[in-house]
């Protein structure tokens, strides 16, 4: 059974001397979404360029659907969607017309695919509206229409929210979730850290074309959650003693002297007594409240995000 759908391994994109993608490594697990987050210029829009074969890798390696792309291309790309940066339609067409151009473009594609696609995003299919009077909602819609036009397994997302009002990123929002209850595994990028934290199973941080961390949703949020922060002179030994005494069970161990407990509720003076009473050497015992953006702008030297 293959372990992810798609995986980077050490990619790496150099402009001249200016490296604006640095040794990442990346993760999609099947029928899950991954947040690629990071500021505007982090990295996201290339990382995926670089999937799709928009522009060139300078090194390291991408597999998808358990296949090295170089050499697999036919294979791997109809078996993907896209919609990277602004969707790139004729303006003098409508929804459907433009729909029915990348159909032919694609030929694979099953006779009411185009007609599944408007419906899957909410669009009129015989709509005369020209996609110049489009809205800018509608325009991403069309922009995801085109994207699962070929029912495809993997979906690239750069964005999709950007630019729209609260009700426009909403529906966009439930449609992915959608997708994904489908079985649909899907990359997706963004700035916005609530809408990231509301959609993703995975989260991929990006800072400056260097990949922060990589851990599920999930995990991330238990790091951010009010804990006691003790550092010790021994982690293993420290939760020894915890568990007998107090039978503490919520813990994070971070390194081999310092641990997060979860269990909030623990008077730390007798934690504190407890381990020193028992030779454990304690250098710092506080209650920490760190939120997902505190935590972001550690990781990321400051600075929020959106």
């Amino acid at each position: 059974m293959r372990s992810f759908v798609l995986e980077t391994k050490n990619l790496l994109k150099k402009y001249k001397e200016q490296t604006v993608i640095n040794q990442v490594n990346i993760h999609l697990r099947p029928g899950r979404i991954y947040g690629l987050l990071g500021r505007n210029g982090a990295g996201k829009t290339t990382i995926m360029k670089m999937i799709l074969g928009l522009t060139s890798i300078t090194s390291g390696e991408i597999s998808v659907f358990g296949q090295n792309l170089l050499g697999n291309e036919k294979n791997i790309y109809p078996r993907i969607g896209s919609l990277i940066e602004r969707p790139g339609f004729y303006p003098n067409l409508t929804g459907e017309e433009n729909l029915k151009v990348f159909s032919k473009l694609r030929g694979t594609i099953s006779k009411d695919a185009v007609k599944k696609a408007l419906d899957a995003v909410g669009l009129p299919y015989n709509d005369k509206k020209p996609f110049s009077q489009y809205s800018l909602g509608m325009k991403q819609r069309l922009g995801i229409a085109n994207a699962i036009m070929n029912d495809p397994e993997l979906l690239i997302l750069d964005e999709p929210s950007n630019g729209l009002d609260p009700i426009g990123i909403a529906s966009i929002r439930d449609f992915v979730r959608t997708l994904s209850r489908q079985g649909k595994t899907i990359l997706i990028s963004s700035h916005n850290l609530s809408e990231i934290a509301l959609m993703a199973d995975d989260i991929g941080i990006i800072h400056k074309g260097i990949l922060l961390e990589e851990s599920s949703y999930m995990e991330l949020e238990k790091k951010n959650r009010k804990y006691i922060f003790l550092c010790v002179s021994s982690s293993s030994e420290a939760i020894r003693i915890l568990e007998q005494q107090f039978g503490i069970s919520d813990y994070l161990i971070d390194s081999d002297r310092t641990i997060r407990i979860y269990e909030t509720d623990r008077n730390p003076a007798e934690l504190n007594y407890a381990l020193t009473t028992n030779n454990i050497d304690v250098s710092a015992l506080q209650v920490c409240n760190d939120s997902l953006e505190d935590y972001f702008k550690k990781i990321t030297g400051g600075e929020g995000i959106a």
